[in-house]
């Protein structure tokens, strides 16, 4: 958007790539033209979005129950592993999850105190567009269906979201979300069809097998259980709490509960399945178990988070000694030598914050969970950056960066490297891989830009030199391929590798080729 001046059309890798909405990608492009393109002006797009989801928490929870259990939920929501994980990703599940904490704050607050529904009715309208331009139809399905379901199981907010419907709430949502949507389908004929048919309703029916995203049931369960960590046995005992006594839990209480059981049922239900899916719930349900993490009188509450932390702390520590032999054990391995210890100095630390929640006084499992959990956050970060090669582009891309000449080539084969394009600032052209870019595979305009191993047979070309980047376990594929006399240099970058192809006459192959040219699968 920078580079091109077009902040209508999301473009990756310099192709349109519209199968997600703009509002992520607008926040960092005006971050990029204020401070320049960095890795640092990126990461502030994430903190920008981390710091909204934790406000919108915080706020939630202030009003619905106090200022010290809105702080509570925003220091559990920031702690846990999916949050701390997400808050480093570039995925649009991040920007989602914090415009809908601030839906689920305004809504919540027209419908149990009507007589604010108008401006709280009208920001929640807004804040559920800006969920919209985050990633589609789910912003209109979760805040919708969620307020229904309030209005028939919670009698008291019947009248409140009555209100709401009358207030600005629907205009606002359709000034903020339909603008660009509209300029979308008049720029590119039959967005629309692929954005919402393709994108969401084949996704949703059909993406186990048309996307590859694979998943039983339960899927779900464990990525909620990992990702709560450390603060699972707390969310378990209040969900458990809700369930078995709900004629007596706070209405506050119920309606976040009914918020994270709509989003976690959602995804079960659908065909297409990724961890990240589910983190619109955790907002919710990191503010519900503040409540009763705090001395709330909930005594049978407290029991069950003694029993249900001493449990998972326990079975951490069991994991201490395991996860460095795994890490060590990896594909691709040897990793660096910290990386194993810093694994399982991070699972051990996570152990003790989880086992923190079995002190008496809240204040000190507050501080003891939520601090020992930023500490297992650093030094998984810490492993992370050792393991720099295995898990980021960057070291390849810095060394093609650094031989990379106007004209020349750069090709990802069998897989797509994001991080190249960033790092080299040049077109990325995808070989046997489509992925993500089918739609920009669709523009005639592209089409020399994807091939197959025929590609790599007709290689180097004669004016300019061609970069590979793959995976370093295809590399002996690779060079079977052409004849090494063609292939300059073969380096390897953690689980990557990189093949060189200098311009000049191209060497025929001594042995014949196997295959038809045909891209396999993948």
């Amino acid at each position: 958007m920078v580079e091109l001046g077009d902040w209508i059309t999301p473009r990756l890798d310099y192709m349109d790539y519209v199968e997600k909405p703009p509002l992520p990608y607008w926040v960092a492009a005006s971050l990029y033209s204020a401070f320049g393109v960095s890795e640092t002006t990126f990461h502030l797009s994430l903190a920008f979005w981390a710091l909204v989801a934790l406000a919108g928490t915080a706020w939630l929870g202030k009003w619905l129950f106090d200022l010290e259990t809105g702080l509570a939920g925003a220091a559990m929501l920031g702690t846990c592993l999916e949050f701390q994980s997400l808050s480093h990703m570039a995925t649009p599940d991040l920007p989602l999850t914090a415009m809908l904490i601030w839906t689920t704050a305004f809504w919540l607050r027209a419908m149990k105190r009507p007589e604010d529904s108008m401006w709280a009715g009208t920001l929640a309208g807004a804040c559920m567009g800006l969920a919209m331009l985050s990633k589609g139809l789910v912003a209109i399905v979760f805040p919708v269906g969620w307020a229904c379901a309030c209005a028939v199981l919670l009698p008291e907010l019947r009248p409140g979201f009555l209100r709401s419907l009358k207030s600005g709430l629907i205009p606002a949502f359709l000034i903020v979300a339909v603008p660009w949507f509209w300029v979308m389908e008049k720029r590119h004929p039959g967005f629309w069809r692929f954005f919402f048919g393709e994108q969401h309703f084949q996704r949703f029916l059909a993406g186990a097998s048309k996307y590859r995203r694979y998943g039983p049931p339960w899927y779900f369960i464990p990525v909620l259980l990992v990702g709560l960590i450390p603060w699972t046995p707390v969310a378990g005992a209040s969900l458990w709490t809700v369930a078995t006594r709900w004629k007596t839990t706070e209405l506050g209480v119920k309606a976040l509960a009914l918020w994270s059981l709509g989003v976690f049922g959602f995804f079960t239900v659908s065909s297409s399945k990724l961890p990240t899916y589910i983190f619109p719930l955790f907002p919710q349900l990191t503010l519900a178990a503040a409540a009763f993490l705090l001395p709330r009188g909930h005594d049978r509450a407290e029991r069950r988070v003694h029993g249900l932390a001493l449990g998972l702390g326990l079975l951490l520590i069991l994991a201490v000694p395991v996860v460095p032999i795994a890490l060590g054990r990896l594909e691709g391995a040897p990793l660096p030598g910290d990386v194993p210890w810093y694994g399982g100095a991070a699972i051990g630390v996570l152990a003790l914050s989880t086992l923190a929640l079995c002190l008496h006084d809240p204040v000190w499992r507050l501080a003891g969970a939520a601090g020992g959990a930023g500490l297992g956050a650093i030094l998984a970060l810490a492993s992370v950056r050792s393991a720099e090669a295995w898990v980021s582009a960057r070291p390849l891309a810095m060394a093609v960066a650094a031989e990379m000449k106007p004209g020349d080539r750069l090709i990802s084969y069998g897989v797509y490297l994001h991080g190249l394009g960033f790092y080299t600032r040049s077109p990325v052209d995808p070989v046997n891989w489509m992925g993500e870019l089918h739609y920009g595979h669709r523009n005639p305009a592209n089409a020399k830009r994807f091939g197959n191993d025929n590609d790599i047979r007709a290689l180097p070309h004669p004016e300019h030199t061609t970069f590979v980047a793959l995976r370093k376990k295809e590399a002996a594929y690779l060079t079977s391929l052409n004849d090494p006399a063609n292939i300059g240099g073969m380096r390897t970058f953690g689980a990557w590798a990189l093949a060189k192809f200098t311009a000049g006459k191209r060497v025929p192959k001594k042995t014949p080729s196997s295959g038809d040219g045909r891209a396999p699968a993948r």
